[in-house]
């Protein structure tokens, strides 16, 4: 009969469990550097096109000021000739 002792040193034991989280510690936190690096620079690239849609809304504004100030005057037209008559009669 063969038998196969299984002999298990706690110090041993203990070192991988030490290195198993050290390195999963270590994992982690790469992962989570490289999260916030990408989340910073997609906030930064939301920034530059609010800012860039800002600057249109500005320009937006101000070329419909300027087309305000030019108003065109509206020179009603007469529709029939009777309302014509009416008020050259009246007058």
């Amino acid at each position: 009969m063969i038998t196969f002792d299984l002999i298990i040193n706690p110090v041993i034991v203990m070192a991988a469990v030490f290195v198993g989280g050290l390195i999963g510690l270590l994992l982690g936190r790469v992962q989570l550097a490289k999260s916030r690096a990408k989340i910073q620079e997609l906030e930064k690239e939301m920034m530059t096109a609010h800012a860039e849609i800002l600057e249109v809304q500005k320009a937006y504004v101000q070329l419909e000021s300027k087309l305000e100030e030019h108003s065109i005057p509206v020179i009603p037209m007469k529709l029939s000739g009777k309302d014509g008559s009416k008020e050259k009669a009246s007058k």
